[in-house]
């Protein structure tokens, strides 16, 4: 697995609707930021394709939001669905990241969610999150620290304090956790 931070997040999109998983795909390719690796109809095939090829991140609809908790020891696992569906209460519930709406999110809000995600399941505070994200842009402590109107030495203590809650000594590692593309949960036996 590549941990540079210029490779794009791989996503697998699973949606019953030929329609709407070819809208979804066509949006995600929009962005550089992210490359849908396959794309499915079941979510008996997703888990198929998410063990085979192992995503970053998973969008599944409603019908296959019950594999979710399968689905999320893998990749990072986001509901699509129309608000106030039951599916994706009860898959956030058993691990998925978060929900999105169908024709109403971009590819941004997806990134987002990744990084909102990571920030809780890795314990960082909302400063350090904020480091996080410009350190996973390729941006030196010293652009970081000008940036957000702090002293170098400030952004080397939030920069050790990150790297000591992730449990990694590299920025590459840092930014592959980060970035959802290495597992943050312990391995099941």
């Amino acid at each position: 697995m590549s941990v540079d931070e210029t490779a794009p997040l791989r996503v697998l999109v699973v949606d019953g609707d030929a329609r709407v998983r070819a809208d979804v795909i066509a949006l995600l390719e929009s962005s550089d930021e992210l490359s849908v690796v396959a794309d499915t109809a079941t979510g008996s095939a997703a888990l198929a394709l998410a063990e085979r090829l192992r995503p970053d991140i998973v969008l599944v609809d409603a019908a296959a939001a019950r594999h979710s908790t399968s689905l999320a020891r893998t990749a990072r696992v986001f509901v699509l669905a129309a608000p106030g569906d039951g599916a994706a209460a009860s898959a956030v519930r058993d691990g998925a990241c978060g929900h999105l709406v169908p024709g109403a999110f971009t590819p941004q809000d997806l990134i987002r969610g990744v990084r909102d995600a990571s920030r809780v399941s890795l314990g960082l505070s909302a400063r350090e999150a904020e480091v996080m994200d410009l350190i996973a842009t390729g941006r030196s402590n010293g652009e970081i620290a000008r940036q957000l109107f702090l002293s170098e030495k400030t952004i080397k203590n939030h920069v050790n304090r990150i790297y000591a809650k992730l449990g990694v000594s590299s920025r590459a590692t840092a930014i592959a956790m980060w970035r959802g593309m290495m597992s943050v949960m312990p391995a099941k036996d």
